[in-house]
C-alpha cells in the first residue's frame, strides 16, 4: 500500500489526500477559521480551497468533486426532510371563531339578549 499524497495549507499544515473529504474541510476550519480567530472572510477560505484544488492531480480533483456532491445532496436532502418533519410537527392555526348571535349566545349562557348599539345607534327614527 502507498503512502497517501499530502496538500499543505497556507498555514504549512498537511492534510492527506487520501479520499477523506471531511478531513480536508476540518484542517480548512481549524487552520484558517479557528486560525484566524473566527475572523476569516470568505475570500481568504476561497483562496485557501482554490490552493488545495491546485495541489491536485485531476484524478484527485475529480474523486474529490464527486465526494464534495455527495455529501452536498446528503446534507440538502437532510435539510428538506427537517424541515418536513417541522411543518408535519407545527399545530395547525386556529380559525377565527364566528360570533354566535345574541340569541344563541343568550340562550347558551342563561341571560337575556340585549340590542346592541350599531351605527345608527343614538339617532332619532322619523
Amino acid at each position: 500500500m502507498s503512502k497517501p499524497r499530502h496538500v499543505r495549507l497556507s498555514t504549512g499544515f498537511e492534510v492527506p489526500l487520501d479520499g477523506d473529504l471531511l478531513a480536508i474541510i476540518e484542517a480548512l476550519y481549524k487552520e484558517i477559521t479557528l486560525g484566524n480567530v473566527l475572523n476569516s472572510s470568505f475570500e481568504t477560505m476561497r483562496a485557501e480551497i482554490l490552493s488545495v484544488i491546485d495541489q491536485m492531480s485531476a484524478s484527485e480533483q475529480r474523486a474529490y468533486l464527486a465526494e464534495s456532491l455527495f455529501l452536498n445532496s446528503v446534507t440538502y436532502e437532510n435539510e428538506m426532510l427537517s424541515a418536513y418533519v417541522r411543518r408535519l410537527g407545527a399545530k395547525p392555526a386556529a380559525a377565527p371563531k364566528a360570533k354566535a348571535p345574541a340569541r344563541a349566545r343568550a340562550k347558551a349562557t342563561g341571560k337575556k339578549a340585549t340590542a346592541r348599539a350599531g351605527a345608527g345607534a343614538g339617532k332619532k327614527r322619523r
